[in-house]
């Protein structure tokens, strides 16, 4: 099929291909492509028509609106076999009348011509039979309303495509950002370790402990539980570090006997210890005597 583009620019029909020529006896290759230069012609159920000097024939075009484009709509049509069986020129009328009775029409030219065929060399001419006129007023409501499905399907679809891309990019950078991997300050992706596994549902599992094992773990329990009975420490409150104040609890000390050494307590009266630690006596000479003196009877008997 050999198209032939045609332009309605201010209600006129101009050519717009390099070959504006038709073979005459031509049957069923040729059409045209017609663009239009303004949204009125939408409004309308249009028709178009060709005619030579003996012939005319019209038929019903549906109207499919152009998006970013210096044309607001195209058509096409194939050019009927009646007016290419003589050789001239051949006029072409756009036209539409609407339910309203409002007609509109294009000013008459004649963009196409059909020249002599070559010679045949067996058999007549082609022939086909005549071109129903498809023209009906009853149906000027109904082709109005196919022009504008036509162009609803075009803009349609063109805001379709581009919902589809803007959703395809936007699905890119979603799917980009999540194969980031993770950070301690943003979410993503992560590579399971040595020490750990993960079943097909996802849950994560340590299979060997890479840190102190549970009889380091007891130990320093056991530290801690020691340092907490026996002693009394304070802690940096800044770095949490062990101050060199810590002492032994008195609670933690074992009491002095007769047969084992252990913790004593001095009465105070006769026993003192001062600050410095120094232990003394503070009974008297003739006191002292008597004691020695009944410590060692006792001891003797």
């Amino acid at each position: 099929m050999y198209t032939h583009e045609l332009l309605v620019v201010d209600r006129s029909v101009r050519p717009n291909s390099k070959s504006m020529s038709i073979v005459r006896t031509s049957v069923g290759i040729d059409e045209v492509r017609i663009l239009f230069d303004d949204p009125e012609w939408l409004e309308f159920p249009v028709t178009i028509t060709f005619a030579s000097e003996q012939d005319t024939v019209t038929r019903a075009i549906v109207l499919s609106e152009i998006q970013d484009s210096q044309y607001v709509a195209e058509a096409h049509a194939t050019i009927p076999w009646e007016v290419l069986d003589e050789n001239g020129s051949v006029r072409v009328t756009l036209q539409g009348t609407d339910s309203q009775g409002r007609h509109i029409v294009t000013a008459k030219g004649s963009p196409l011509s059909v020249v002599e065929a070559g010679d045949i060399v067996a058999g007549d001419a082609p022939s086909e039979a005549p071109t129903v006129d498809q023209w009906q007023q009853a149906y000027a409501d109904a082709m109005a309303a196919v022009n504008q499905a036509a162009a609803l399907v075009s803009t349609l679809q063109g805001r379709l495509d581009a919902m589809v891309s803007d959703a395809a990019s936007s699905l890119d950078d979603e799917i980009a950002s999540l194969h980031a991997p993770a950070t301690s300050e943003s979410l993503g992706q992560v590579k399971v370790g040595a020490g750990l596994d993960i079943s097909e549902s996802g849950e994560l599992a340590v299979t060997a402990v890479t840190g102190i094992t549970s009889e380091q773990s007891a130990q320093l329990a056991n530290l801690a539980a020691l340092a907490y009975y026996c002693f009394d420490t304070e802690f940096d409150q800044t770095t949490g570090e062990l101050l060199g104040t810590a002492k032994a609890k008195a609670s933690a000390l074992p009491l002095a006997t007769v047969s084992s050494a252990g913790a004593v307590m001095p009465d105070g009266q006769t026993v003192i210890v001062d600050r410095y630690g120094l232990i003394s006596s503070r009974i008297s000479n003739e006191d002292f005597e008597r004691i020695v003196s009944e410590v060692v009877s006792r001891l003797s008997e």
